[in-house]
């Protein structure tokens, strides 16, 4: 096995979803992902439509709109889809770029697998979802 760093990884290491797991971890799940350059304009997710991914921005970023209404700007470090991979509902918001964008993306299948692969990652996703789901309660 090779010492040469891995961007990826290293890009993964500064998520703070993905932050606290070990290198061996990271290197699983950069395994997995995909990195992807998205145009602006582009629709992502679209509120009440099944989600098919799991995105992870690196850089650029997009706005997140529920009933028509901005409800949030995420940019570099922040993910969105988490929810729609875990249950296969239909997505609470919809997400669309606002400029270019550089993203690391996960299908539903690559999610599942990297989660079903790491507790230490399942326990993360399922915090940060229940974090997001209290935070659009109280809003």
């Amino acid at each position: 096995m090779s010492d040469v760093p891995d961007p990826k990884v290293d890009r993964l290491a500064r998520v703070p979803l993905f932050s606290s797991l070990s290198k061996r971890d990271l290197e699983f799940l950069a395994s997995r992902i995909d990195e992807v350059q998205l145009k602006p304009g582009q629709t992502l997710i679209s509120e009440g439509q099944p989600t098919e991914s799991f995105f992870i921005l690196k850089s650029g970023s997009v706005q997140v709109t529920r009933g028509g209404q901005q409800v949030a700007r995420l940019g570099s470090g922040e993910f969105f889809g988490e929810i729609g991979m875990l249950d296969r509902g239909p997505a609470s918001a919809t997400v669309v770029t606002d400029g270019p964008v550089e993203a690391m993306v996960l299908s539903h299948a690559q999610f599942r697998d990297a989660i079903k692969g790491n507790d230490t990652l399942a326990m993360q996703v399922i915090a940060a979802m229940a974090e997001r789901l209290r935070a659009n309660a109280m809003a």
